[in-house]
Order: structure tokens, then sequence, then C-alpha cells
């Protein structure tokens, strides 16, 4: 493919958008004070920055769409002796678990509103969907007319001492008109949503910011790095790891990783100690969580880069500190960076599957122990160490505090 007529090695892409898109991210690029850094982002791809802006867009909407609101409480139904009948306050209240069925056919683009305080877990059709302190839930019913073939979808709510009063199970159909009787028009409670959008637009921002106050070359960026034999042109990256402007890097990275953690967290309910310690039910509260999150890690991440440079001149190969640092931060980075997008496009599309966060949840350690085999493999190649000498560095620097961190975050 031809290159594009500022004469940068970026490939243009054969996309409708290149020209018109391309010319205004070139014009940023030239504004900048270090403008050749912005030819590595993501965004500089038009498809990229489109799918973006419909992503933004598309969630503003919803956002703003009213719903009126059926309660469900008169549908509750109890399984007694072998089959379900209605609920009965008079005889079923403290009962632990109610049942509620709806129609797909019938209520079509609604959505399904499940809060309360002591909410643990909601199953459809037999299927464990969400489980922990819920508090508040809401389920697209096309969504899970996809997932649960059938016509009706059977809800399963279980919680301690259920009562109408501490459990609110709604029906929420698009559309405005009066209410009348015990309905209203309100809205879903979106922060959490609201909070992925506003953070990962943030992250971009934050992404533009750093890149423009800092002075790390382009390089950092690319993880192939890390593979190269020769080095000459990172010396004065690895001399710089405890630099102001790099722990610029460091700030963003923690948030970064403390974003995508925030909604791991969040759709796992309290099965992990640190994530149940960062759900809030408000939006502010949720992007204070999040502060308080990336501020441990950013801890932790200092920490470790203490550590490295300890350890090299305690095993001598101080040479190496510079090296695992900066890799290290890099792989990071563009790793996380990735899993984050992916993860807010999973969420914001309504994703439910357990499966699919365990998925991410493995990623975060498939992360970290990738980057233990590959500075392994660069640094045994180095002569005059037996190979326990190295293991030993490698456990101390590298696996010990992986096993913590695995064990702290996914306790």
């Amino acid at each position: 493919m031809p290159s594009c007529k500022r004469g940068c090695a970026r490939k243009c892409l054969p996309c409708f958008f290149c020209k018109t898109t391309s010319g205004f991210l070139h014009g940023v690029a030239d504004y900048a004070p270090y403008g050749d850094i912005l030819t590595f982002m993501p965004f500089r791809s038009p498809c990229l920055l489109l799918i973006a802006i419909l992503t933004v867009a598309v969630s503003s909407a919803w956002a703003q769409q009213g719903y009126l609101v059926q309660d469900l409480t008169p549908d509750w139904k109890v399984f007694d002796d072998g089959e379900y009948r209605p609920f009965v306050r008079e005889r079923d209240a403290g009962a632990d678990v109610v049942y509620f069925d709806v129609d797909v056919g019938v209520h079509r683009n609604a959505k399904v509103r499940i809060s309360g305080r002591h909410v643990e877990a909601i199953f459809v059709n037999g299927s464990l969907v969400t489980s922990g302190d819920v508090r508040n839930a809401t389920y697209d019913v096309d969504s899970l007319a996809n997932r649960f073939p059938g016509r009706i979808l059977h809800f399963g709510v279980y919680a301690s001492d259920i009562y109408p009063e501490n459990l609110d199970v709604s029906l929420l159909t698009p559309g405005v008109r009066q209410a009348t009787g015990p309905e209203e028009i309100v809205r879903p409670r979106t922060y959490f949503r609201d909070f992925v959008v506003s953070g990962i637009i943030l992250l971009f921002i934050l992404l533009i910011v750093v890149t423009q106050l800092t002075k790390v070359p382009i390089g950092f960026f690319f993880t192939r790095r890390m593979f190269a034999t020769h080095e000459s042109e990172e010396v004065q990256l690895y001399t710089r790891i405890a630099s102001t402007t790099n722990t610029l890097f460091y700030v963003f990275t923690s948030l970064v990783i403390a974003f995508y953690l925030m909604i791991l967290f969040r759709a796992s309910g309290d099965r992990y100690v640190l994530g149940l310690a960062n759900q809030a039910e408000t939006y502010f509260g949720t992007v204070l969580k999040w502060g308080r999150l990336g501020s441990i890690l950013l801890i932790a991440l200092l920490l470790k880069v203490g550590l490295v440079m300890l350890m090299s001149r305690t095993f001598g190969l101080w040479e190496y500190h510079g090296f695992q640092v900066v890799n290290w931060m890099r792989l990071m980075l563009v790793s996380f960076g990735i899993l984050a997008v992916v993860e807010v496009v999973y969420f914001l599309s309504g994703g439910l599957s357990v499966a699919v966060y365990t998925a991410f949840k493995w990623g975060f350690v498939g992360v970290l122990i990738a980057w233990v085999i590959v500075f392994f493999t660069k640094v045994a190649r180095r002569p005059g160490y037996s190979l326990f000498h190295i293991i030993s560095y490698l456990c101390a620097t590298e696996v010990l505090p992986l096993l913590i961190s695995v064990k702290l975050l996914f306790h």
C-alpha cells in the first residue's frame, strides 16, 4: 500500500474515510509538540475512530430513552409441593426465592429490572446469570431470548427475607405515555454504564495528554522491541525509568488496569473481596472507587520498580533492570489497553456471559505470565551466570510479585 502524503512511515488504509479523517489527525499531529508520537495511536485509523464515535452516540441515545415501568410483583410465584403457585404475602413473606415469567413475544424491546439490598443470585431458565451483592440489575429481554431459546423467560431471584417492600421487579417498556395507576415514567439506573462510556473517553484524552507531555519515543509502544537483538536505540529509554515524565505513564497504566478491573469486578458480583470493596451505587462513587483502585495499583507498580532495581543490584544483573522495567510497563500498557477496549465493547453491547468475563480474568493472568516467559528468554542468553542464578532472580522479581498480585486481586 502507498504511504500517506505527509511522508510518514504509517501505511494508509484503503478506507472511504481515510482522506478526510487522516487529514484532520495529521493536523493535530503537526500542532502537537511531539506530533510524531501521535502517529502510532490506534484511533488514527479512521475506521476505529468512526466505531468509537458510533459507540458513544448509541450509548448516549440509550441513556436518554424513557421507559414505562410495570410492577411485576403480582406475577411472583413460589415453588411449593412440587409446583408453582402465586406468591401470597401473608404466607410467603420472608421467602428466599421468587419466580416470575416474561413472554418474549409480548415484551420485545423491553427490559427487566431487578433491584434490592439482599439479592444474592439471579437465574434465567435455570442458568445463573449473576450472583453476589447484585443490588441493581437490568436485562434486555431480546438479548436474553437469544441466549435462552423459547418464548418464555423463567426468572428465579434468590434473596434473603423477600418482601415486596425490599425487592423491586419491574418491566421497562420503551415509549412515553401518561402514567396511570401504579405505573410511572422513569429512567433505568445506568450509572455504571455511564461510568464505562465516560471512562473510556477520559482514558483516550489522557493518552493524548500524556504523549504530549512526555518525551518517551514512539518505540516505547512497539511490543516487538522486546524481542529485538540490538537495543542501541533504547539505551536512553532504559536509563530514564524513574524520571518524572515516565511516571506519567506509570499513572496512566495504573488507571487503565484499574478501569479494566472495575468492569470485571462489576460483572463478578461478590466473587472477589477486592471487587466487593470497589463497588458503589452512584456514578461519582464509582469514579472515586476507580481512582482509589488506580492509586493502589500505582503504589504496587512503583514498589515493583523499586524491587527490580534492588534485586538487579543484588544478583549482579543491573544492566537488565532498564530493559525489565520498561518492557514490563510497555506490555502492561499495550495489552491491557487492548483488553480494556474489547471488554468495554462487550459490556456496552449487553454481554452477560460469566464465561466471557472469566476469560477476561484469565486474560489478565495470561499477560502477567507472558511477560515472565519473555523476560526469561531474554536474560537466559546472558553468559557468565548459571541457570539457577537466573531463575532465582526471576522468582524474586517476577514470579513472586505475580503470585501475590493474583492472590490479592482475585481472592
